[in-house]
């Protein structure tokens, strides 16, 4: 009789031991599913990692029955995904006689994290390019409810800055959600674009993230740097090179006009964004009180022949410099910028005031400043 105790002790065991590598198991990848009306065998799902545009496609997959898709893979931590769908491969003879327009693409936002995952839709048609609609939802992930609320409150961090107070407000009721490091971590982006108070808040607020402590690492660091280039702050010192070659400080630079307001626009010869904003420079630079306003350009050419060539393309009246080796990997580091045009408007005292979207925002700032 103990014999037979112990067997059955040791197979239950063994079934709880196996239920609980199952569930575990289970939890380490991800399934996106749905019935889809309207989405037809043959159409090809992809899921592309959002956050690294070079990284490989984590997912593929083949719609295999008429309305039915199953997406499986592994992230390795929550990560905002695109999920997309094509039927490439279906009308692959048209594409090539050069008829394109039954070619039919998706692209929607998902915060993937390793969870069942079921989309919830009417018509194939209605697949939209937002992580939620009226008539569009995907249920199942923690992470991606999250980012659904958080984009409506604040708006689509990838394309547009969100509304601060809005983000804050949202972190307030998530401190410990992913999607909270992630957007505090692109409101980062672009350096003297929030003030001391809201990177404090940011601070004491995000202390822990229990689903990717690499990332909230990661933006603790990001912190510590935004706490040197808040709104009113001095222009975080870079190495530049004048125009006839002689090496500089910016910080030097930005001291020889205090007593003005100063625009500096960072920019590249290879920017196509940047140079056709020069016109509109020169505008603005024409427009107000050379006494009480100037520019100056600040190059991230690594190659000097294409800055030259650049500048004496464009003909900019104001002073030209270019960063050094030393001054451009500090420009991305300390500004936390991810390219080019990037504008810094600095007030006759020689603090920042604003890190602009764009020129046209500058003659306001400045009027109103100047007040």
């Amino acid at each position: 009789m103990r014999k037979n105790l112990s067997i059955l002790t040791l197979l239950a065991c063994c079934v709880i031991f196996l239920s609980s590598c199952k569930e575990e198991a289970a939890q380490q990848t991800f399934c996106i599913h749905g019935t889809i009306p309207g989405l037809v065998a043959g159409v090809e799902i992809g899921l592309l990692n959002a956050e690294d545009r070079n990284a490989d496609e984590i997912a593929t997959a083949t719609v295999q029955k008429d309305g039915e898709f199953w997406l499986e893979g592994k992230v390795d931590h929550p990560t905002l995904c695109t999920l997309t769908t094509n039927n490439l491969v279906m009308i692959e003879e048209e594409v090539a006689a050069g008829n394109t327009q039954d070619i039919k693409w998706t692209y929607t936002p998902v915060f993937v994290d390793n969870s069942d995952m079921e989309i919830q839709v009417e018509s194939y048609d209605l697949v939209p390019d937002a992580p939620e609609t009226k008539d569009f939802h995907i249920v199942g992930s923690p992470s991606h409810q999250d980012y659904c609320e958080f984009v409506a409150l604040c708006g689509n961090v990838e394309f547009e800055r969100p509304n601060v107070d809005a983000a804050l407000q949202f972190f307030a009721a998530h401190p410990t959600s992913v999607v909270s490091v992630y957007a505090a971590s692109k409101l980062l982006n672009n350096a003297y674009n929030l003030t001391a108070e809201q990177v404090r808040q940011m601070k004491q607020t995000l202390t822990e993230c229990p689903a990717d402590t690499a990332r909230l690492n990661r933006f603790k660091e990001r912190v510590q740097l935004a706490e040197q280039t808040t709104v009113g702050s001095p222009v975080v010192d870079l190495d530049l090179v004048t125009s006839d070659g002689t090496r500089c400080q910016l910080a030097d630079i930005v001291k020889t006009h205090e007593g003005k307001f100063l625009l500096i626009d960072f920019w590249a010869s290879w920017c196509g964004i940047c140079r056709m904003a020069t016109p509109d420079i020169k505008t603005l630079y024409d427009s107000l009180d050379r006494s009480k306003f100037e520019v100056i350009s600040v190059s991230c050419d690594e190659e000097e022949k294409a800055w030259r060539d650049a500048m004496k393309e464009d003909q900019m009246p104001w002073a030209q410099y270019c960063l050094t080796p030393e001054g451009y990997k500090a420009f991305f580091t300390h500004y936390q910028t991810i390219g080019v045009p990037y504008y810094l408007l600095v007030n006759p005292e020689g603090k920042v005031i604003s890190n602009p979207a764009g020129v046209e925002n500058v003659k306001e700032l400045v009027t109103k400043n100047a007040q």
